[in-house]
């Protein structure tokens, strides 16, 4: 399986219910178009003074999107960059809500 971690800080104004609320729903569209496995739930940091010694990375929440597979997680970034038109609303509106957004991805095979 293929996954991506997601961290982000909420966009000024944005109340965490609210982001997960939209993650949720784009989550749903994803795996409807079997462009995604799953959505791990959000979660926020914990700050710990030797569990989290990630300095560099001053992020509040986080996310993990699960792929099937590399084919499928490359389909899901081709689809993100080029959306339908009834579909890119919702990408967009899921983005809107984060700011400072950093993205890692492994393959756990």
């Amino acid at each position: 399986m293929v996954h991506m971690l997601t961290t982000f800080n909420l966009a000024q104004g944005v109340r965490l219910h609210d982001f997960r609320a939209r993650l949720g729903d784009f989550s749903r569209l994803m795996c409807s178009k079997d462009m995604l496995q799953q959505t791990g739930p959000v979660g926020r940091r914990f700050r710990h003074p030797i569990m989290d010694t990630d300095t560099d990375n001053d992020r509040e929440f986080f996310f993990v999107m699960s792929f099937r597979d590399r084919e499928q997680c490359e389909d899901a970034v081709k689809y993100i960059q080029q959306p339908a038109p009834e579909d890119s609303e919702i990408h967009e509106s899921v983005y809107a809500k984060v700011t400072d957004p950093v993205f890692s991805c492994w393959d756990d095979e």
